[in-house]
């Protein structure tokens, strides 16, 4: 009987029971923080993130991350080591997010909260709408997606960018990643939510940044070393504004001259959460279909490409 180690807490217990019952597995529970190389030891797989360090020269055939990106585990877990993540997950609530700061940047709302603050009755002027807009999503996965279909909805022209060609439903126009620096030239809304790996490591540098186009609008939910934050006080008066969800330093520091930007709006790394019920079900949908999937020897969902860092 092949034993896994789930260290995932948010499940309800009916939940746990359903998983606990799975043919061929002896499961057992235990919480993250009191999870040690021994229990790694005797286990043949763990489902649930856990401090990377304890993953080091272990022989799991088999690690479930409860996240998307699993960059933190490329380089400690066995190459043999079946590495599966949550994609699938996080694309409702994280795309709900990027589409409500898309609108609050367009409508100009953070403004009207300053006005409120101080007591100011103001018309802050023109706004746009997200119509006929060139919405440009790189990182075309679950959430780029989910984003895409909803921006599409609101009368947006989707352009998706990814590393391999091939056309994708739900997006106007398809690109690989090569076209980048003309794309963003071009584009009204920069949208990315790609994962953190060696290629995709400040793709957006200060050469891609200062080439996007004049009051542009750019969102990051990816990961933040995607974005090369240093250089945003450069740049940042060329975007009608900037949301990140992702930061290259988390927590961001009191001290960070990101703090004050005017047009910068942070969020401190929370649409990726639980806060969203539906997030939980679809993690507990890919956990129970992979775990029985391991107990039969079948096929997993939300596989990683080892090459590229996340699911295909």
């Amino acid at each position: 009987m092949k034993k896994v180690l789930m260290t995932i807490t948010d499940f309800t217990q009916e939940e746990n029971n359903q998983l606990h019952d799975i043919a061929g597995l002896d499961v057992i529970f235990k919480d993250k923080a009191d999870i040690t190389k021994e229990d790694i030891k005797n286990a043949d797989a763990v489902v649930g993130n856990i401090e990377p360090s304890l993953l080091k020269d272990e022989n799991l055939e088999w690690f479930q991350s409860e996240s998307a990106g699993v960059n933190q585990y490329l380089n400690v877990l066995d190459r043999k080591c079946l590495l599966t993540c949550a994609t699938g997950s996080y694309g409702i609530a994280i795309s709900e997010y990027m589409i409500a700061m898309m609108l609050n940047i367009m409508k100009r709302i953070p403004a009207y909260y300053k006005d409120q603050e101080n007591q100011r009755w103001i018309n802050e002027g023109r706004v746009i709408s997200p119509i006929g807009k060139r919405i440009l999503v790189v990182g075309t996965g679950d959430i780029g997606k989910q984003f895409a279909k909803r921006a599409k909805d609101l009368g947006g022209h989707i352009v998706g960018m990814r590393r391999r060609e091939g056309d994708i439903e739900g997006f106007d126009e398809m690109y690989t990643i090569d076209a980048l620096k003309r794309e963003v030239a071009l584009a009204d809304v920069i949208a990315i939510s790609l994962p953190a790996s060696k290629h995709t490591y400040h793709l957006f540098n200060k050469e891609i940044l200062s080439s996007c186009k004049k009051d542009a609008i750019l969102m990051n939910v990816g990961r933040g070393n995607v974005l090369d934050t240093s250089i945003l006080k450069d740049v940042a008066n060329q975007f009608l504004g900037i949301w990140l969800d992702v930061l290259e330093e988390e927590p961001l520091p009191a001290n960070s001259p990101l703090w004050h930007i005017d047009n910068l709006y942070i969020t401190p790394h929370i649409t990726g959460g639980y806060q969203l019920d539906i997030t939980l079900k679809n993690l507990y949908k890919i956990v129970r279909h992979n775990m029985i999937a391991y107990a039969a020897n079948t096929e997993m969902v939300s596989r990683v490409d080892r090459k590229w860092g996340y699911a295909q």
